[in-house]
Parts: structure tokens; sequence; C-alpha cells
């Protein structure tokens, strides 16, 4: 488990095998940096969770691959680059020569890049020679000051409360859910559909995937739930509600998930990741 708090994030991650797994396939990743340096305030966060998919070690390492792809793209993007900008502060905004012709992205279309990089690399994995069939779904969050960039293929989940309105920030990539947009099927049936757990979009299965993207404005109040399957199949929308509504730090709200997950079967690992917006 791992906790930290900003100066207006608190956040927390874990992660559990369940109770029918003898492996965990998911894979998580926090990276932030806050910056308050002679007037200058900022905070840069990039959060990703991702499920494996293959197998036991084919899985764990697609989802590793994917969030470590996130993390080394994200380290040279962003966090260089804000720490550039110290650097050009204490020189006073002298740009450092090597980087005039830098250009950032924003992180819509950063998220967009890493995670087909990312994609890329699952479906080139190769072992004596030949091709390992192995993938994974995946869902990353970078905070900049009050704004929220998601990017997201599969099922993983991020979920939005403020102000007791709790709403889904996601789409399920998965047959269920097509169904479900073209009317095929209610949302209550879909919950009981022997296909619900059949993808229609992941990393690894083509050279090309598509990525949704998204932004939120945060204010004070704000929580954020990333989360893999083994949470949101297992735990009911109400029950995450009642736990995230509660005035507790993250790391003991990731706790209580973890807890409801297993009580209510465990069938699949857990991955859990709450912010709190201060």
């Amino acid at each position: 488990m791992n906790a930290k708090d900003e100066t207006n994030l608190s956040w927390a991650f874990l992660t559990d095998v369940g109770l029918k797994r003898t492996s965990n396939e998911d894979s998580g990743l926090i990276l932030t940096l806050n910056l308050d340096v002679v007037g200058e305030h900022s905070t840069t966060g990039l959060f990703v969770v991702s499920d494996g998919m293959g197998g036991k070690e084919r899985g764990e390492l697609a989802s590793k691959i994917a969030v470590k792809t996130l993390g080394e793209a994200f380290v040279d993007s962003f966090l260089r680059a804000s720490l550039r900008r110290v650097a050009e502060i204490a020189n006073y905004g002298d740009r450092l020569a090597s980087h005039e012709a830098e250009v950032l992205s924003s992180p819509a279309t950063f998220l967009t890049h890493a995670i087909q990089q990312a994609n890329q690399r699952i479906c080139r994995l190769r072992r004596n020679g030949q091709p390992v069939k192995a993938g994974a779904t995946i869902t990353a969050g970078i905070i900049t000051d009050d704004l929220l960039t998601l990017g997201h293929v599969g099922d993983c989940r991020a979920y939005l409360l403020y102000d007791g309105n709790f709403r889904q920030l996601t789409q399920d990539h998965n047959v269920v859910n097509e169904m479900v947009k073209k009317g095929i099927l209610s949302r209550e049936e879909s919950h009981e559909h022997p296909q619900r757990s059949i993808l229609s979009r992941a990393l690894g299965s083509q050279e090309s995937v598509e990525v949704d993207t998204s932004v939120t404005v945060l204010q004070s109040g704000c929580k954020i739930l990333l989360c893999t399957d083994g949470l949101h199949s297992m735990v009911s929308e109400q029950d995450l509600v009642q736990v995230l509504s509660r005035p507790d730090h993250p790391k003991i709200t990731t706790g209580e998930l973890v807890n409801l997950a297993n009580q209510a079967g465990g069938k699949d690992n857990i991955t859990v990741l709450v912010i709190s917006f201060l």
C-alpha cells in the first residue's frame, strides 16, 4: 500500500489478489510532483490502474508493461519539464538552450499516445522468438491543478463523488455495454449477462487501439476512485458511495473497499486507487 498527502491532494493505492486467484495480474502506478517555489505553485500527478489478461505470467507482465510505459513517458513529458521550469525561474526567466524547441502536449494527447505505445509494446511481446498472447485494460488519470484528464481502454473504471453526486467517468469497452448503448439490454439486465466480461477493446489485441479521453473540472471536496473490475463487479454503487462519503483518509477507504470486494466473494484481483481533492 502507498499513501501520501500533497498540498491539495490526498491519495492511497491498494491491490489484493482476492480469494479465488493464486496470482495478482493487476498493476498500479502513482507519480506526483508538487512545486511551490518563488511564488509559483503547481501540482501534477499521474494515477494508473491496469488489469492484465492472458494467464498468470502473461497478464501480470502485460499490466506491468502498461503502467511502466505510462510512467516513463510521464516523467519525460511532464515531470522533467516542470523541473526545467523551476530552473528557468532560478535563472530569472532564461530558457535552457537545449530545450528551446520543446513543445509539451496536452494531457489528453499525452495519454492517447502513451497508451497506444503501451499497446504496441504488449502486441510485440515475444518469448523464444514466438509471439506471446497477453493483454490488459487500463484507466489513467492526470491531475494538473484543478483538472482531471482521463485516458481509458477496457473495463477498469473511474468514478467521481462530489456533493453527494456519484458518477462513472468512463464507459466499459465490453460486448454487454455495447448492447446497452444500442438498447438491446437494460442496465439492470447487463449486470447478470453471461457475456459481461467479454471485452470489445483492450491493449494487446491489435497494433492500434482507440483511446477514450475526457476532462473533468475538480472542486474542493471531490473524491476520485480508479479501480479494476475486481472491485466494481463485486461491490454495488450504493456501497461504493457509502464508503467514499465517509470523511476518512484514502488509506482507510481503499482498505474498506478491498474488504467489501472480498466479503462479496473476491472472485478476481482487486485494485483500488482513491484520491481526495482538498
